[in-house]
């Protein structure tokens, strides 16, 4: 009986570690993506206003203002890791070319690969949201690890 309650115990404890290992990386693969994440976020909203919209530089950021735009995290702890930026209009709608537009919703989402299994809506970590992604409907690529904010035209 002591032989059996002590392979059962050993067996249970084996299994939590397993289960403590998967979340610690799990953890330890989304803290460095939010940290890619915002850092990326710091960098755009020190852009001009006017270079967000496209009426100044157009290229610039001109996948963010569709459907998203890739931005690689380098790290090489994961390796294939990938920001989506998005940048909308706020109200939704207005037009990038609105004299009236004053206000920018700038979003920055992570995708990436944890022990074989996708992280965030973007499922070919391409940092675009592909048809089929968009899990919510909501017109954003959504993850885990993921940062937004608005920004304002200071006239």
């Amino acid at each position: 009986v002591s032989t059996a309650v002590l392979v059962t115990g050993g067996g249970a404890l084996l299994l939590g570690m397993h289960s403590t290992l998967a979340h610690s990386d799990y953890l330890n693969h989304a803290q460095i993506a939010i940290q890619a994440a915002q850092g990326e976020l710091e960098r755009l909203t020190s852009e001009p206003f006017a270079t967000l919209t496209g009426s100044q530089n157009p290229a610039q950021y001109q996948g963010a203002r569709g459907n998203g735009q890739a931005v690689p995290i380098n790290n090489p702890e994961l390796p294939g890791g990938t920001l989506g930026v998005q940048i909308k209009t706020f109200p939704a709608g207005t037009l990038f070319t609105s004299p009236t537009l004053t206000l920018l919703d700038l979003s920055v989402a992570a995708c990436w690969t944890s022990r074989g299994r996708r992280m965030g809506e973007d499922q070919n970590c391409n940092g675009v949201l592909d048809p089929g992604e968009d899990a919510n409907a909501n017109g954003w690529l959504d993850s885990p690890a993921m940062v937004s904010t608005r920004v304002a035209r200071k006239d």
